[in-house]
C-alpha cells in the first residue's frame, strides 16, 4: 500500500524525535505543526512548498532541513536556560 506524503514525512520527522500533527494547506505554502515530546512544545513551521506536491526523497529531505532549522533558535533559548 502506497504511503501518502504525510505518512512518508511523519516517519522521516520521527527519526529527530519530531511528532507530526497537523499540515495546514494555504494558496502558496503549508503551515506545519509538530511537537517536540522532549521539550513538550508545540511549533507552527512555514514551509514554502505544498507537503502534497513532494516528489522525491530530495524534496522531502529539505523540508525536514526546514523544520530544524526553524527549531534550532528554541533549542538554543533552552539550553541557555537549563544553565542558568
Amino acid at each position: 500500500m502506497p504511503k501518502t506524503p504525510s505518512v512518508i514525512l511523519r516517519n522521516m520527522l520521527a527519526k529527530h524525535q519530531i511528532e507530526l500533527l497537523d499540515i495546514y494547506r494555504f494558496k502558496d505554502h503549508d503551515l506545519v505543526r509538530i511537537k517536540l515530546p522532549i521539550a513538550n512544545k508545540v511549533y507552527l513551521v512555514k514551509v514554502g512548498k505544498h507537503i502534497t506536491d513532494l516528489a522525491s526523497d530530495e524534496d522531502y529531505e529539505q523540508v525536514v532541513k526546514t523544520i530544524l532549522n526553524a527549531l534550532k533558535p528554541e533549542e538554543e533559548k533552552s539550553k541557555e536556560s537549563k544553565k542558568k
